[in-house]
């Protein structure tokens, strides 16, 4: 039998706790496949020769650093057709009483209203998006 599927809003407060975010307002982004988040600051270093991601996040009033060993480089195409080159991590999402391991791409998000955007991926057999609300599960 098929798991009931939580009906969410078009907007809902997320943690990161990987990230040391405790809660963010995300947007439910029904026609982007993959979820987005927002960097300040991205650098490549290598060490004992590998390649490792250093990313710096600025979400609210805390700033955090973290280093990923594990990132790939994912071709994202936009609505207009526009293509770019993002780097792809892999972080859990908290959401009220659901954790999800959550692909982000990484984007500077710095003049747009959300820092994180939430994509198909991540509702995908999950969740139902209803556009009518915003923070349906608090």
């Amino acid at each position: 039998m098929a798991k009931a599927k939580v009906t969410i809003g078009r907007l809902e407060y997320i943690a990161l706790p990987k990230l040391g975010v405790d809660r963010v307002e995300a947007k439910l982004d029904t026609g982007a496949y993959r979820s987005a988040l927002h960097y300040q600051k991205l650098s490549l270093r290598t060490v004992n020769e590998r390649e490792e991601l250093v990313v710096t996040f600025a979400m609210g009033r805390k700033r955090t650093k973290m280093v990923f060993k594990r990132f790939s480089l994912v071709t994202v195409k936009s609505s207009t057709g526009h293509r770019t080159e993002r780097y792809l991590i892999t972080t859990p999402v908290k959401l009220n009483g659901f954790t999800v391991n959550t692909q982000f791409t990484l984007f500077d998000r710095s003049d747009m209203k959300y820092q994180v955007l939430l994509g198909r991926k991540f509702m995908r057999g999950r969740f139902i998006v209803d556009v009518a609300r915003k923070n349906v599960l608090g």
